[in-house]
């Protein structure tokens, strides 16, 4: 059976990140672990205990047959939730609406990805259900291949249709005068346009029934994705495991992402 493993403190955040993972739990057929690491939330182990019990009635009143498995585990975020949640398929954690550095259960929401075994997602405290696409943001390079193999089968797996974006914009010159521009802009989309291309057919390789709408924006990534995120269910990144310091992952469109959007925000891991 797929295990989802959820971060929990009883917070605002957390409280939704319960119902979503309990709606994701019941969809998939999946276990819900719940955990809370007691160095957070004090060493009252019979308030912990209570607090577990509530979260577990909680899960049984939006999604009764889902079997729950409520623990609390000593030590630091995140590294004792990631080592809790090594063979989950699915980590989730909630994450305050304001800023990105105000994610439950971490200081920097990214250090759990960098640390996590499997994909990880990010549920805002003002997160509601909806009908939307899943959405995908890919780049031009491998950190996309998961990516889109996982928002395929998202998307599948909710009955959802498949939204695939992808943010141009032209090459920063490196040389000065009239020879710096090598490519016209025309030239450069097309070439993006390929990307974009490629991955809607490895999409749909993924998942052959799928309703698919492929979008190529003239843009950042991060204002691209922050602008299709109220029209989506899901949006699903990538991310470079390259670039670590002290856990954090810096300057990435989903480190952007994170506290400026309601949507959950599911991030793919890359191959070790």
């Amino acid at each position: 059976m797929r295990t989802i493993t959820l971060g929990y403190d009883d917070g605002p955040a957390a409280r939704t990140a319960l119902d979503w993972a309990a709606r994701r739990a019941a969809r998939d057929g999946s276990e819900l672990h719940i955990t809370t690491v007691t160095s957070l939330v004090g060493a009252d182990a019979r308030r912990v205990d209570r607090m577990l019990q509530d979260a577990t009635r909680r899960v049984h009143d939006i999604a009764p047959g889902v079997h729950v498995e409520p623990h609390r585990i000593d030590g630091s975020m995140p590294k004792a939730l990631a080592e809790d949640a090594r063979s989950a398929d699915l980590v989730v954690v909630g994450i305050r609406r304001g800023s990105p550095m105000k994610a439950v259960l971490a200081s920097k929401p990214l250090r759990l990805v960098a640390r996590a075994h499997g994909p990880v997602a990010f549920v805002p405290e003002d997160w509601a259900p909806n009908d939307e696409p899943v959405t995908v943001g890919i780049d031009d390079d491998a950190s996309s291949q998961s990516a889109i193999l996982l928002a395929a089968a998202e998307a599948d797996a909710a009955g959802a249709p498949l939204r695939v974006v992808h943010a141009w914009s032209m090459p920063v010159p490196t040389l000065e005068g009239s020879v710096a521009l090598l490519s016209s802009p025309l030239q450069v989309k097309d070439q993006h346009r390929r990307i974009l291309k490629d991955a809607v057919q490895r999409a749909r390789a993924a998942a052959s029934g799928l309703r698919i709408e492929d979008v190529l924006v003239s843009s950042a990534p991060t204002p691209a994705l922050a602008h299709q995120a109220p029209l989506s269910s899901l949006l699903v990144l990538g991310t470079h495991r390259r670039g670590v310091v002290t856990g954090g992952l810096l300057g990435s469109v989903a480190q952007d992402l994170l506290g400026r959007v309601s949507t959950p925000v599911l991030i793919a891991p890359n191959p070790r």
